[in-house]
Parts: C-alpha cells; sequence; structure tokens
C-alpha cells in the first residue's frame, strides 16, 4: 500500500507468536511508532529507524536490548545493523555485551571509517548489567525501514540471537543484505532464521526485484516463497519500503508482529493478519 511521506515501518520479528502475548507486542509496536516518527519533525528517516528500534530493545519485550536470550554459556551477545539508500552508507555491530546494539551500529555509520565491527565491553563477564530479563514473549528480532519527505531510505535491524546459540555465533542482523538493506530504491528488515538468511540474502534479493520493475509487495513475496520452497516454512519474515512510500510486510510463520505509521494518518499495527 502507498502511503504519504514521511513513512515508518517496523517489526518485531517473525515466529510462533502466540495470542495471548499479541496485546503487549501490538502496544510496544504502536509506541515505537509514534516514537520514531516523531524524529521526523526534528531528523530524517536515519533517526527514526534508530529511535523506533531503540524504544524496542528497551522495552524487554522481544529478542533485542534487554530482552535478548542468553547463549549457551549464559551471556548475552547482540547483533545489529543500519544503512542509509542514498549514501550506501552502513554500519554493523557483532557480539556486543551490553548496551544498545542499535545505536552503536548507528555510530559505526557515522564514523564512516568501517562497515562492521566486534562488539566491545568486559570479554570475561557471563552477565549484562543493562539486561532485565529474556523476552517473555514470541518475539524475535526487530527493525524498521523509513522513508522522509527528503526521499531518503533507512533500514535497520537489532537482536539478541538465537537462545543457547554458541559463545561468537554471528546472525543474519549485522550484515547488509542479509538482516537489512537500503538502496535509493528500497530499504528492507529481515526476521528469523539467521543461519538462513544468511545462506539465501534475502534483502538484496528485494532490492534487486524492485530494481527490475517488480513492486515491493511482489518482491518480498518473491523472496519468502523461494526460501520457503527450498527450505520450508517458519524461518523468515520481512518488511519493505520503496522510494515512492509504497510498504509491505510479508512472512510464512504463525505471525509477525509489525506496524506502519505515515503522514496520512495512519496508523496500523498487527500480529497475525492484517495488511501493511
Amino acid at each position: 500500500m502507498r502511503y504519504n511521506l514521511p513513512v515508518l515501518v517496523i517489526h518485531g520479528g517473525a515466529g510462533s507468536w502466540q495470542i495471548a502475548d499479541q496485546d503487549k507486542a501490538k502496544l510496544t509496536i504502536s509506541e515505537a511508532l509514534e516514537r520514531g516518527y516523531y524524529e521526523f519533525r526534528k531528523g530524517s528517516a536515519l533517526e527514526a529507524v534508530v529511535e523506533a528500534i531503540y524504544y524496542m530493545e528497551e522495552s524487554g519485550v522481544f529478542d533485542a536490548g534487554k530482552g535478548s536470550v542468553r547463549n549457551s554459556a549464559g551471556y548475552i551477545e547482540m547483533d545489529a545493523g543500519i544503512m542509509i539508500g542514498n549514501t550506501l552508507q552502513a554500519g554493523g555491530i557483532m557480539g556486543l555485551r551490553e548496551g544498545s546494539a542499535i545505536k552503536k551500529a548507528f555510530e559505526i555509520l557515522l564514523q564512516n571509517r568501517h562497515v562492521l565491527m566486534i562488539g566491545s565491553g568486559d570479554n570475561t563477564s557471563n552477565n549484562n548489567k543493562n539486561v532485565i530479563s529474556e523476552s517473555k514473549v514470541s518475539g524475535d528480532t526487530i527493525g524498521a525501514v523509513a522513508l522522509d519527505q527528503h526521499g531518503n531510505l533507512v533500514a535497520g535491524t537489532s537482536t539478541g540471537g538465537i537462545k543457547g546459540k554458541l559463545p561468537g555465533r554471528v546472525g543474519d542482523s549485522p550484515i547488509p543484505g542479509a538482516g537489512y538493506y537500503a538502496t535509493p530504491n528500497v530499504a528492507v528488515s529481515s526476521t528469523g532464521v539467521g543461519e538462513i538468511i544468511l545462506r539465501m540474502l534475502p534483502a538484496k534479493e528485494v532490492d534487486i526485484l524492485v530494481s527490475l520493475g517488480f513492486t515491493i509487495d511482489d518482491a518480498l513475496r518473491a523472496v519468502i516463497n523461494k526460501i520457503t520452497k527450498i527450505f520450508g516454512k517458519d524461518n523468515i519474515g520481512m518488511i519493505g519500503l520503496d522510494k515512492y512510500g509504497n510498504a509491505s510486510a510479508y512472512y510464512n510463520t504463525k505471525g509477525m508482529a509489525r506496524g506502519v505509521i505515515s503522514s496520512d494518518g495512519v496508523k496500523k499495527v498487527y500480529v497475525f493478519e492484517g495488511e501493511i
């Protein structure tokens, strides 16, 4: 569906969502949309994406930030990435043990020296003082895509990874083209099984299809249907936004927490059925 600029679309992960969890998820998504959209008034799509994701990190509702799951050694390792479509600048952080992963990725992007960095912090500690507890709902990786009135497209993704993962495991979230991607044509954020997403690079595939003339809706469906055909269901969800303000979301899981807000005065929030 097409929206008037500026537009912000966010997700709280695709997975085996339970009906009992949807109210808390929808409330958090709704507030994150408002927080992110406010940034359009004083900033750009970049600030909108960072603020929306940061609010979800801090909520503890999803598998990111304060809701991050712990690895097999008992501590958290967070990953995140963010990208500006018009300049192709990107910043990603891997294995961060404290603080905000999306803000660290944002810092790396602004420095514009490197694209990917390994997290800093106490490498011997098994605890993260910033994490209250693991998410108790069915949420997964979180992400956001935005388009501002100047035509800037931005995509970002943040995660705590997979529960019980081996220390040092890195998923798709900090990798451009996998967990997120932005170009002058499109911005995409992925969620799901990182090992599959890393092998398929679905965010980049969406960009290719849109560049060839596919709509964002058809591109998302084609890529996810391709992954479903190869790997089966219950492994991916994506949100996307093109340069005209056309937004879409698609997933092959039971549900995906997601929402959109725009200058039309429209705000939609879903976990199960509902069209972005």
